[in-house]
């Protein structure tokens, strides 16, 4: 046996390598479009989950976990009645609807001295925080927002009246304060 070697297989050697170099590059490509087709199906099957769950959710399990009112980042809510104003007593009947502006002002109450053995209240003084018209004393309620500090709450059933109910509350960031005024004419 004799071994008999091809001249055409030494020249057709950079022919073969392209050609290999060609087959790879087919390949990582084939690869890479392989690998995008499954990012983009996990992508969708992600996203197909979601909007599956979203939708199959009852409205009813949705209500049935309330979420609290959430107060302003640094704010913190007051809320309360202002109670109707009868005089010294109350008319016979039916309840009766005395409105009123509940005001809000940033401050303590404070006593002064009257005259000798006396003392009366002051009020802050300054301009109103905020103010809220209550029409309905007993199915209304006023709601304010404040920042954290000291105030009076203080309720006017008229103009040109001074003020009939009050109360003094802190304000702390996040909390939710129930602060029913106090009327001096009930």
């Amino acid at each position: 046996m004799s071994l008999a070697t091809l001249p055409e297989a030494g020249r057709s050697q950079p022919g073969a390598q392209a050609l290999i170099a060609e087959a790879r590059a087919h390949a990582r490509r084939r690869r890479l479009k392989m690998a995008a087709a499954l990012v983009l199906l996990a992508i969708m099957t992600a996203s197909g989950v979601l909007i599956g769950r979203a939708v199959t959710r009852s409205p009813a399990a949705a209500q049935a976990r309330p979420r609290p009112a959430v107060a302003a980042v640094g704010t913190g809510i007051v809320t309360g009645h202002l109670p109707a104003c009868f005089g010294f007593a109350p008319p016979p009947g039916p309840p009766s609807v005395t409105p009123g502006t509940v005001f809000v002002l940033r401050g303590k109450l404070t006593w002064k001295p009257a005259g000798p053995g006396t003392q009366r209240l002051v009020f802050p003084s300054g301009p109103a925080v905020a103010s809220q018209h209550i029409s309905d004393n007993y199915d209304q309620t006023f709601r304010f927002a404040l920042p954290p500090g000291h105030y009076v709450l203080a309720g006017r059933y008229g103009p040109g009246v001074g003020f009939s109910a009050f109360t003094q509350v802190t304000v702390t960031a996040g909390a939710v304060i129930q602060a029913n005024l106090v009327s001096a004419c009930k």
